[in-house]
């Protein structure tokens, strides 16, 4: 099927453009510019590349909470590296046989401003992929970086809208992943307080409460974003690209994925096949995995069919009767392409969930 074949390349408004520079080692520091680009209705962005990494070493001993490691950064205890305020991850990288290869900790960033040595105290949080660490995490190489969070992205973006374009806050909506949350997802609206500043409140809660935790975009996930009133935004950074897997374990029900490489997802060669689980079917069943397409108040939902090979391949379903009847005619989703986010309905959980790099 051609990219023009689906409705979903002609609905999204979303635009993504990336201007991607590969040295000859593939370095994960390698810097990539990367331009996102949203209109004023709902829709689902992804993050192909990522902040670039604070700093990197191996894993030396673990106690607890606590990881003892050698980073680059010795001329102070490691955590005076830590900026108040904002939030950080370790990532394994490497080596490519390493049980934890591809899985993140959450930092405690107070805890590890107070330690003397370089060590760095993680803690418990639904957005560490594989619990807290032991010790079979010796020997893994780490990167440390700051989250994507939607304050750092667009806060600054939003409240001069808000001052100086006379916008209203509830035009801005945005939606990220929520691993551990009901509803598995958590969103946020902007308002100015008497001063002026920014404030981030819950759009679900009857009294608009204050959101008190940054608005995380792990890697691998999408955001969904309603971007003001009268126009879209253009946002650019530079980052950079992976070249390990990346762990994401999936919740039943909602969750708001991206392919987090920089190269358009090929469903059924990259993901989305047996590998990872799915299974097909002749006809759609109310038990089957789907994927959603989101693109303003336009939804295309797909499920996994099974195909003569043994293989399966998403097909879209039914508008009114999905779940006992395939569209008519058939319309297949083989590709998504970079930047873009979806939405993936599971029937079960699955903690051992991974985005591969793209194959040949």
């Amino acid at each position: 099927m051609k990219k023009s074949d689906s409705p979903f390349f002609t609905a999204a408004c979303l635009t993504i453009l990336l201007f991607l520079g590969f040295g000859s080692h593939g370095s994960a520091q390698e810097s990539s510019p990367y331009i996102l680009q949203t209109g004023c209705r709902l829709e689902l962005a992804g993050f192909p590349v990522m902040a670039p990494a604070l700093d990197a070493g191996t894993v030396v001993s673990v106690k607890g909470s606590v990881i003892s490691w050698n980073p680059t950064f010795q001329d102070k205890p490691f955590g005076s590296a830590l900026p108040p305020g904002e939030e950080f991850y370790a990532e394994v990288v490497a080596p490519p046989s390493h049980a934890w290869l591809g899985h993140r900790l959450e930092i405690d960033e107070a805890a590890t401003r107070t330690r003397s040595d370089h060590s760095l105290v993680v803690m418990a949080s639904p957005l560490n992929t594989r619990g807290l660490p032991d010790g079979s995490m010796i020997g893994a190489r780490l990167e440390v970086r700051r989250h994507l969070t939607v304050e750092a992205l667009w806060g600054e973006t939003v409240k001069n809208r808000l001052i100086f374009a006379g916008e209203k806050g509830d035009s801005f909506f945005f939606s990220v992943a929520g691993p551990g949350s009901p509803a598995g997802t958590r969103s946020a609206t902007p308002r100015l307080d008497s001063q002026n500043l920014l404030a981030w409140l819950d759009p679900y809660s009857a009294s608009l409460a204050k959101i008190n935790q940054p608005m995380v975009i792990p890697p691998g996930t999408a955001v969904a974003t309603t971007f003001g009133e009268r126009r879209g935004s253009a946002l650019g950074f530079s980052g950079v690209t992976k070249t390990w897997p990346t762990a994401l374990p999936l919740q039943a029900g909602i969750n708001l994925l991206a392919y987090p490489y920089p190269r358009d997802l090929r469903l059924g060669v990259d993901w989305g096949t047996t590998r990872e689980g799915f299974q097909g079917a002749a006809k759609p069943s109310p038990t089957q995995d789907l994927i959603e397409i989101w693109a303003g108040k336009d939804r295309f939902v797909y499920a996994p069919e099974l195909q003569a090979d043994g293989g399966i391949r998403w097909r879209r379903l039914h508008p009114v009767f999905p779940n006992r009847d395939w569209a008519s005619p058939a319309s297949y989703l083989d590709q998504i392409p970079v930047g873009q986010g979806f939405v993936l309905r599971k029937a079960k959980a699955d903690p051992r969930h991974f985005f591969y790099t793209p194959n040949p």
